[in-house]
């Protein structure tokens, strides 16, 4: 049997401009002679739709496409898009949005339990409001109608603005004022989001990682079909060695990525640690820990990282146990033995992690990564039976 024959053409890096994707090189055929003999030719894909200038009526191109010194308000006024101060309880973010910010409720309470990037961020946001409140908002959200059956009072979903939004409901002032657009599709939002927040500080690779699977999974769902990752590196303009080195962020576990988030963290600084995890010398759940060590440093580089993991790699571990081993004594304490935190500690633990799938539950129907979903089965069902095995001691007491 003759061996399957295939091209594959490497995509050159492309800059384009006025913050539009470039088109890729070529989407004509492959002659016939470099086509596979061992299946028959898949069907033709259109990734051309993606690489299109922006249509005359695309108001959410021309807000977010401008440069930085722009006046919303006046491109607004020019499109003839309504200018709105809304109540702000009737507007809520965007569950989709790529760049994760905590809701003021969830921020009050993870700042009440110590949280050091929680703190800082809802001080921030306090600054702004009173910011606000003394010198009027200078810039209006983008907004677009919406409803929400769980939430009847919510009418607008917030597409950009929300540490704006966040600030204003802090402070309880009355309105905030909105742009209002049409609703964008899926593709067409992501793509804006990305290009607006890599235009923001605080923009972390974590993040980053998170909107390439996000923009591949609204990419094949706009093409009906599987779409390869040049096309996505095309979209957001980056290297496919840069879409490599953040895919690497998938190996620390959720609680860790949800750290990275939290504190910035970019993905050259920890990079001995996914590479350890991968080598398999490192537990993801020990990376965790590390994790939480380098959270109480006011300083984190590569240096530092590479030393704590180092230093951990070194440390005696107490060897697995059998079943010749003999039990524990009392002459030679378990890691159990270890002094307790205070049982409300333990209580506030309880309490984030109930937060955490509350909010996980509310966005689930959005995310549609078929190898996410499956991951996330995989913690939701080890999850259960550690909070049965919970409750079984609690009733048992």
């Amino acid at each position: 049997m003759r061996p399957c024959a295939s091209v594959l053409r490497p995509a050159r890096a492309s800059f384009a401009t006025a913050a539009r994707p470039a088109r890729p090189r070529s989407s004509s055929p492959l002659p016939t002679k470099y086509r596979s003999t061992c299946m028959p030719p898949r069907k033709k894909m259109d990734f051309d739709q993606f690489f299109q200038p922006p249509a005359p009526a695309d108001d959410l191109a021309f807000l977010l496409g401008s440069s930085d010194t722009s006046d919303p308000a006046a491109l607004a006024a020019e499109r003839g898009l309504p200018l709105l101060h809304l109540d702000p309880a009737t507007i809520a973010p965007d569950p989709d949005q790529l760049r994760y910010l905590p809701v003021p409720d969830d921020l009050r309470a993870l700042a009440a339990d110590g949280d050091p990037a929680a703190a800082e961020l809802l001080a921030g946001l306090h600054e702004l409001g009173h910011s606000i409140q003394t010198h009027g908002q200078l810039q209006p959200v983008v907004v677009y109608a919406d409803s929400d059956p769980m939430q009847p009072h919510i009418r607008y979903r917030l597409l950009h603005g929300q540490r704006r939004w966040s600030a204003v409901l802090l402070l309880n002032l009355p309105t905030l004022w909105a742009v209002l657009v049409e609703r964008p599709d899926g593709v067409s939002r992501l793509l804006r989001q990305y290009e607006e927040n890599e235009r923001r500080a605080g923009f972390s690779d974590m993040e980053r990682t998170w909107a390439l699977l996000r923009v591949k999974a609204a990419l094949e769902q706009a093409a009906g079909g599987e779409v390869p990752w040049r096309v996505v590196e095309e979209a957001l303009q980056i290297s496919p060695d840069r879409r490599h080195d953040l895919l690497r962020l998938l190996r620390f576990p959720p609680e860790a990525q949800a750290m990275l988030v939290r504190y910035g963290w970019s993905e050259w600084t920890l990079r001995p640690l996914h590479m350890a995890i991968n080598a398999g010398t490192l537990a993801p759940d020990m990376a965790t820990r590390l994790l939480r060590q380098l959270a109480t440093q006011p300083m984190v580089n590569a240096t530092l990282v590479a030393q704590l993991l180092e230093r951990e790699l070194a440390s005696p571990t107490p060897p697995a146990l059998t079943a010749d081993s003999p039990a524990p004594t009392a002459d030679a304490p378990t890691p159990e033995a270890a002094p307790l935190p205070a049982a409300a500690t333990y209580l506030r633990r309880l309490s984030r992690t109930r937060r955490s799938i509350e909010t996980l539950q509310r966005n689930l129907p959005h995310i549609t990564d078929a190898e996410l979903r499956a991951a996330m089965h995989a913690e939701a069902q080890a999850l259960h039976a550690q909070v049965q095995a919970l409750l079984d001691a609690l009733a048992g007491e």
